[in-house]
């Protein structure tokens, strides 16, 4: 055997290419090579790991965020179309009753008007220096106290042109003018959510 032949053999004996690089031998059993690759392993390491959950914990606060500002301005929208339908009702139950027929209070003999505060109770009628009360979507309680009361309501009466009666007493005739405004409060926050008003006049506007 020559000297050549014999340096070749040595060589892929120690594993070494005759060129002069590293022989890559492969798995008998699967036929990938034994060297090592140098490729970056798949996956993801720790800090790519923590990164990404804090980015969708910012993702998740801002959603949430988002939500809980959705909810507030839609539960104030309706709070709002609550209030103004119970001072609707209560400004047409002062109609359907009209000038002459709903109570009157006390006659001012320095402005000769006269003025009225109350409210229409459901179920009750006029109440003089009473208010009515109503749960969030304008059903009729009892009082402020009772479960789910969140709103109350309250009317006041100016009413010129009228005729003094006995006393602070007075009365309505055909040219009186009576002024109504109604208030729709927030029980538990104390802030009138709505303010309106109407004018009758006995013998008609």
């Amino acid at each position: 055997m020559n000297q050549k032949a014999v340096t070749i053999r040595q060589s892929r004996l120690l594993g070494l290419d005759p060129s002069g690089g590293i022989e890559r031998h492969s798995s008998p059993d699967t036929g990938k090579s034994l060297v090592p690759s140098r490729r970056r392993s798949k996956g993801f390491s720790l800090v790519e790991t923590l990164i990404a959950s804090g980015i969708l914990s910012l993702v998740v606060i801002a959603m949430f965020g988002s939500w809980s500002a959705c909810f507030k301005e839609s539960r104030s929208a309706s709070e709002m179309t609550s209030a103004a339908e119970i001072g609707r009702a209560q400004l047409e139950f002062a109609k359907m009753w009209g000038a002459g027929n709903v109570v009157t209070g006390t006659y001012n003999t320095s402005t000769s008007t006269g003025s009225w505060t109350g409210a229409y109770v459901p179920g009750t009628g006029w109440v003089t220096g009473g208010t009515a009360y109503f749960n969030f979507n304008g059903t009729p309680v009892a009082s402020a106290a009772a479960s789910g009361a969140y709103f109350s309501a309250q009317l006041t009466s100016t009413d010129s042109n009228v005729v003094q009666s006995t006393g602070t007493s007075y009365t309505i005739q055909a040219t009186s003018l009576r002024a109504f405004i109604v208030k729709v409060t927030n029980i538990s926050k104390g802030v009138t959510d709505v303010t309106m008003a109407t004018n009758l006049v006995e013998g008609g506007l």
